[in-house]
């Protein structure tokens, strides 16, 4: 797999706190407005999973293009930020749905509704992508705070530069 098919997590670089190194936040507004209209379809096909070359021809370029497009952080930056919106949505959604999920499974078991095999898997399902989300969200919090950690430690080369 070349570099510019990689997954766009894996390509964008992070300094020691987990964050992108092009100063730690994501494409705002007016960084994403000084995108062409190409790149933001380039873009928009990368959070959604398509690879560059893919990507490219969705936006009207070379795959060449497309590959030199990737490596840049304005377009590394959008992609994440697409990315932690589309998070932000899923996060939303499971929390509501986990509590109707609750509830259903509530009802299945004290006989107020049939309790049919896909119910019981759905409700389970909702509450275990839920909860496993969570879970990431504490993972990646807990991560930065250790690589933060370990940047500040004396004789520790690499971890105060980004590179480790």
């Amino acid at each position: 797999m070349s570099e510019a098919d990689k997954p766009i997590l894996a390509v964008v670089p992070a300094d020691e706190t987990g964050h992108p190194d092009d100063e730690g936040v994501d494409a705002g507004p007016d960084e994403e407005s000084r995108l062409l209209p190409r790149q933001v379809v380039f873009v928009d096909a990368i959070a959604r999973g398509e690879d560059s070359c893919h990507a490219a021809a969705l936006a009207g370029v070379c795959a060449r293009t497309g590959r030199r497009w990737r490596q840049r952080s304005e377009i590394q930056s959008a992609v994440r930020a697409r990315l932690n919106d589309s998070l932000g949505c899923a996060r939303a959604i499971l929390a509501q749905g986990s509590a109707r999920a609750a509830r259903s499974l509530v009802d299945m078991s004290d006989g107020e509704s049939d309790a049919t095999s896909p119910k019981v898997a759905a409700s389970r399902a909702v509450i275990e992508q839920a909860t496993a989300l969570a879970s990431v969200e504490e993972l990646q919090t807990e991560l930065a705070e250790i690589r933060a950690q370990l940047a500040a430690l004396p004789g520790r080369p690499g971890f105060n530069t980004g590179r480790i």
